[in-house]
């Protein structure tokens, strides 16, 4: 019996099949809506043949590729709008993330870094631009009071900045909603929990699109820790130094 799996997250829309037929099994694949490349291979025995389709079924699986009955089903996937890039198309490629493959950062960020690396190279330091803005807008002494072990406790007290830059890339990492969630109520931050990788995306997704190891792009917004003056004003600093007498 033949067995049919579709691959369409993001900006994937592959098939895979395989059928055995006694101590053989052959295997199709391409891209949907073409007749895809075929390969036979022959096993020694049944037993030996039936493990091996069960091996690479499960293999698929793991890649994030799902069974159907048959690929006269699958939908072909709409050809992608040539959008230029804006906060919407910003966190759609900041949902592209595979959470699947946590334990191998590139992995995880590869379908947003293809899927940028797609679009012109104005979009990629534009997606930067956004990136900068949002790590500011999390710049300050509330957000970094409320990040775990590594929080901010005081003038004269050891921080991180480097740690705090991190934990303000996973807030964004985890999506619009998350983000929105956080900046309004500042315990909301994660705790202890960091995505260093997302600072390097826009400049992945050049060296994919220009296959160079330049990337020197000067982003809007000047994010690195402390950046953000307004934001690490105390309630002290803000009290106003005249008086009435």
């Amino acid at each position: 019996m033949k067995r049919n799996f579709i691959n369409q997250p993001g900006d994937s829309n592959k098939f895979w099949t395989i059928e055995q037929l006694d101590n053989s099994y052959t295997v199709t694949w391409g891209k949907i809506g073409t007749q895809g490349r075929t390969t036979t291979k022959l096993l020694d025995d049944e037993e030996k043949c039936q493990k091996e389709v069960e091996r690479l079924v499960n293999e698929k699986l793991s890649k994030g590729y799902s069974e159907i009955a048959d690929l006269m089903h699958a939908q072909s996937k709409p050809v992608e709008e040539d959008r230029p890039m804006d906060e919407e198309v910003f966190w759609e490629i900041i949902n592209l993330f595979d959470w699947n493959k946590v334990g191998n950062d590139d992995a995880v960020l590869r379908p947003a870094v293809r899927r940028l690396a797609a679009m012109q190279i104005e979009d990629i330091y534009r997606f930067d631009d956004i990136l900068s803005e949002k790590l500011f807008k999390l710049d300050g002494i509330r957000y970094a009071e409320n990040i775990g072990e590594a929080s901010y406790k005081g003038k004269g007290e050891f921080f991180s900045v480097d740690t705090f830059l991190y934990i303000r890339c996973c807030v964004i990492a985890n999506g619009k909603r998350f983000f929105e969630r956080v900046l309004a109520d500042p315990t909301k931050m994660p705790k202890d929990v960091d995505f260093e990788p997302l600072l390097y995306l826009a400049r992945d997704a050049f060296n994919k699109k220009t296959k160079s190891d330049d990337y020197d792009h000067t982003t809007k917004f000047d994010f690195e820790t402390f950046s953000n003056v307004e934001g690490w004003r105390t309630d002290e600093d803000r009290k106003p130094w005249w008086k009435f007498w």
